[in-house]
């Protein structure tokens, strides 16, 4: 209760510093999606992926961001609301006003960005969490290791006559593989779903990675995903234009020194973004 209870140019300065925080991070996500386009069978883009989700740095990285999405539509929503109850007495004639286009439907692109994040998650970092299935990848070199330490079990007489039998029948499994089960650079099994995990790498292997690389594909090979998401990143655009400009008010940039520069940061940034995540499903579609 005590968050509603700040002054609005609190919440205005708090919701403009989360935003900030979304605005440097943006690019970032873009470049690693971008990695979708090389035509080296998810190389980069599985590094990438592997990097940010075995650092430490970035997994506490990861924490302040979520922190900061959750935040930012929490005080958006106060700020909504607090306006609409400033007036609570509506007009039934509809009367002028100077407030920009754009500001007066930030709270509904803000929405659907919000409803389309929620999507992204469960198709993603929910995988990550192991709250829902999707396809992972497991490293050749580990799943060798720990079947080379079985292996030794087994010859020394200390592994029963089911796990003998699990240790043969996952021998035969991986000596029977099929090319689309490894990655270019043969180091990695990828596109596997749980059970072939446990079928490949045995029942007790934890090092296994969602692939997000393969998820990304067939998902973009969708035509509906693909088409919801381009429509959300239009809406993202115009969220980011205004979002700019008003950050930069509320900063105490508003300057007609500086103005005409925050203008022109704000458009540039405002497409180049979207069009980028945009051109990442399009271009998936066209070459599928």
């Amino acid at each position: 209760m005590k968050l509603i209870q700040f002054a609005s140019i609190t919440k205005k300065i708090a919701l403009a510093s989360f935003g900030l925080f979304l605005l440097l991070f943006l690019p970032v996500h873009l470049g690693i999606n971008l990695c979708l386009l090389r035509e080296d069978g998810g190389e980069w883009y599985r590094n990438a992926s592997h990097f940010m989700g075995t650092n430490y740095i970035v997994k506490v990285f990861e924490i302040v961001l979520m922190a900061c999405v959750l935040l930012h539509i929490v005080v958006a929503i106060l700020l909504t609301i607090e306006n609409f109850m400033a007036r609570p007495v509506r007009y039934k004639v509809k009367t002028k006003t100077k407030t920009p286009f754009m500001s007066r439907y930030m709270i509904w692109t803000g929405g659907i960005v919000a409803c389309f994040l929620v999507l992204h998650f469960i198709n993603f970092y929910f995988v990550k969490l192991d709250i829902v299935e999707g396809k992972y990848s497991a490293s050749i070199e580990k799943v060798d290791k720990i079947f080379q330490e079985k292996a030794m079990k087994l010859q020394s007489g200390e592994l029963n006559e089911k796990d003998q039998a699990a240790l043969m029948a996952q021998y035969q499994a991986i000596s029977q593989i099929t090319p689309e089960k490894m990655d270019n650079s043969k180091k990695n099994m990828v596109n596997l779903t749980k059970e072939e995990v446990e079928t490949y790498c045995g029942k007790d292997f934890k090092h296994a990675e969602p692939d997000f690389y393969t998820m990304s594909q067939e998902l973009f090979a969708k035509k509906s995903y693909s088409f919801i998401y381009i429509l959300v990143f239009l809406a993202l655009g115009f969220h980011l234009y205004h979002a700019i400009n008003s950050l930069a008010q509320t900063f105490g940039l508003s300057h007609k020194k500086y103005s005409p520069v925050i203008e022109w940061v704000s458009v540039i940034y405002a497409v180049v973004v979207p069009i980028g995540f945009a051109i990442i499903p399009l271009w998936i579609m066209l070459a599928k």
